[in-house]
């Protein structure tokens, strides 16, 4: 190697050595060169070679590759600005092709600061409007205001609330909001949300979103409302209050009854504010409420009160007595009795005179006929007693006539008497009652009624009398100084006595009995007949009288005389003197029996 080096170097530089050709930086150098010749070489090497470039700075080389970058950079970006390297997305057209786009382009496509396509607020379609433009064309055309209907309904009884007072807003502003923002980008979608929104938006083309305004009531300001409807439902159970009774009709007028309320005013209140707030303006709350039934209802007086008793019997053909009769009953008639109250015949009545409207009819004196004001009234006290009977009510006080009457069964009549005999009864049943009491002149007949809370199930009440036994009556002969001897006159009529028993019988509805009540027994009076015998002789001596058999001793002979003979025998079956009152088999007890009637009845009498 090294002589090889000299070779090329140095041992051929005394002109032994051959030039060579300069090429392209590759330059062979001879080998042995002189130094003459170096000098040449050296001369030559310093001519430029074609093939010889300077070599650049290596800042300019930098600054070359910075600016190719740069520019990569920047297409790199506008690409990918303007979504060159984005996924593409397949979507349906308005028109019905489709087009690949991407998320970018997509979410352009959705950006608008209007209304999508597709919306309808209260029929108008909006599409496109902004909402000043939208709230400026819907606003006049809003629904009417609703009507406002709500009422409390308490234990049947509807109690409107008047809710005018409460602001009343229409929920237009909201509506147009909620509508505006509805499918409307909210920037965190990922493309396929962007896929589903627009497939959403274009799907409003056919089927388009409708939304209506309505009103809101405020709350606010209800519970005051309620309370002040409520209030005047009282919390006490209140009766039905019977005021009267209408004689044409038969019926009670009455105040109605009202239940007691204990209300849950909270619950109430919290309905009426959820239908508001729900929107709702019409309907009807049921009000919770713990329920007082009253004693007396509206509906039982409806349903269960009417006739209870009534009796009927023909009264005589005596003007006077049925005058007496007719006002009698039209004083009674419509008579209301409140529960526990007592009514006294002789107290309501009052004295019979003329100047109290009565008439002279036939009574009862001293154990005979008579006439006096007032006389027939006790077929009116003896009607209500029947009926009183009939009706279950307490009897205070009651006397029977000192003989049976023609119009009542014995044990069945009431005899009154100013001011010494009296009819007197209390309603002893727990509602009111009220006496119908009336005279028909075209039948004669009196009629006395109790109306009230019917009996149970249909049943009703019969009243019997029965004859237990009879005392005969006897005949008293009672001298007359002043009549010629041996004349008769028949001053009362004979009675027998008579032990009456008399019966409350109850009746199921079918008239089968079901018991039998037995009341006080009745004693009517031993009536003897009175016969007046003519004692005076012709020659004005007195005969003698035997009172048990009417025989006259110390009868003086004399002329005949034009009011009979007085020795002609007495005859105690002689009719009575037809100048004397006809006894009308009235009945009616005004005097106890004189002291002089024989004490032929029972020793035991019933108390006054």
């Amino acid at each position: 190697m090294k002589s090889g080096s000299g070779t090329n170097g140095n041992s051929s530089g005394k002109g032994h050595s051959r030039p060579s050709h300069i090429t392209q930086g590759n330059a062979p150098v001879r080998v042995g060169a002189s130094s003459k010749s170096k000098k040449t070489t050296n001369k030559a090497s310093k001519v430029k070679s074609p093939a010889k470039r300077k070599k650049a700075p290596v800042g300019t080389k930098a600054l070359i590759v910075v600016v190719i970058l740069l520019v990569l950079a920047g297409g790199g970006y506008y690409l990918y600005s303007t979504g060159f390297f984005d996924p593409k997305y397949d979507i349906v057209l308005a028109d019905g092709t489709t087009d690949k786009v991407s998320a970018k382009e997509l979410r352009s496509m959705l950006t608008t600061d209007n209304f999508i396509n597709g919306i309808i607020i209260n029929g108008i379609d909006v599409s496109g409007m902004s909402k000043e433009q939208a709230l400026s064309t819907l606003t006049p055309n809003q629904p009417a205001q609703p009507t406002l209907n709500i009422s409390l309904n308490l234990d049947g009884v509807n109690y409107p609330l008047d809710l005018s007072t409460l602001t009343l807003t229409s929920t237009l502003d909201s509506v147009v909001e909620e509508a505006y923002n509805y499918l409307r980008l909210q920037g965190n979608e990922d493309p396929q949300g962007l896929v589903n929104l627009y497939n959403q938006r274009l799907a409003l083309r056919t089927t388009p979103a409708e939304y209506t305004s309505a009103y809101t009531l405020s709350s606010e300001g209800v519970e005051q409302i309620v309370n002040e409807t409520l209030a005047d439902s009282t919390s006490v159970a209140q009766d039905a209050v019977i005021t009267g009774f209408d004689t044409e009709t038969e019926t009670f007028t009455y105040t109605n009854s009202q239940r007691g309320y204990e209300i849950d005013m909270a619950e109430a209140v919290a309905s009426v504010r959820g239908l508001l707030e729900s929107g709702v303006y019409e309907g009807v709350v049921d009000v919770v409420a713990s329920v007082t039934e009253p004693s007396l209802t509206t509906e039982m007086i409806q349903n269960e009160f009417g006739l209870i008793a009534s009796s009927t019997s023909t009264t005589s053909s005596n003007s006077n007595r049925n005058h007496n009769i007719q006002i009698t009953c039209e004083r009674i008639n419509g008579l209301v009795l409140q529960s526990g109250e007592e009514w006294s015949f002789n107290d309501f009545i009052g004295e019979r005179t003329a100047a109290s409207g009565y008439e002279v009819a036939g009574v009862i004196e001293n154990g005979q006929s008579a006439q006096a004001y007032g006389g027939g009234i006790c077929q009116v006290s003896s009607m209500i007693y029947q009926s009183v009977i009939k009706s279950d009510l307490e009897v205070i006080e009651r006397n029977p006539h000192m003989w049976p009457s023609t119009y009542a069964a014995a044990g069945t009549d009431a005899a009154v008497d100013w001011p010494n005999q009296d009819f007197a009864f209390r309603n002893s049943s727990d509602y009111p009652i009220a006496l119908s009491a009336y005279w028909d002149p075209n039948t004669s007949k009196i009629t006395v009624s109790i109306f009230g809370q019917q009996l149970p199930d249909g049943q009703y009440i019969v009243f019997e009398g029965e004859t237990l036994s009879t005392n005969p009556a006897g005949v008293q002969y009672i001298a007359n100084p002043q009549l010629p001897v041996g004349e008769t006159n028949n001053l009362r009529a004979a009675h027998d006595g008579v032990t009456a028993a008399s019966y409350q019988i109850w009746m199921d509805a079918n008239g089968n009995e079901i018991r039998r009540v037995d009341l006080p027994n009745s004693w009517y009076s031993t009536i003897s007949a009175q016969i007046e015998v003519g004692t005076l002789n012709p020659d004005g001596t007195q005969a003698t009288l035997d009172p048990a058999t009417g025989a006259l001793t110390g009868v003086v002979e004399g002329p005949a005389t034009e009011t009979g003979d007085p020795n002609a025998p007495v005859d105690p079956n002689a009719p009575a003197d037809p100048n004397a009152p006809a006894d009308p088999g009235t009945g009616e007890a005004v005097e106890p029996p004189p002291a002089d009637v024989p004490a032929e009845q029972p020793a035991e009498q019933p108390a006054a």
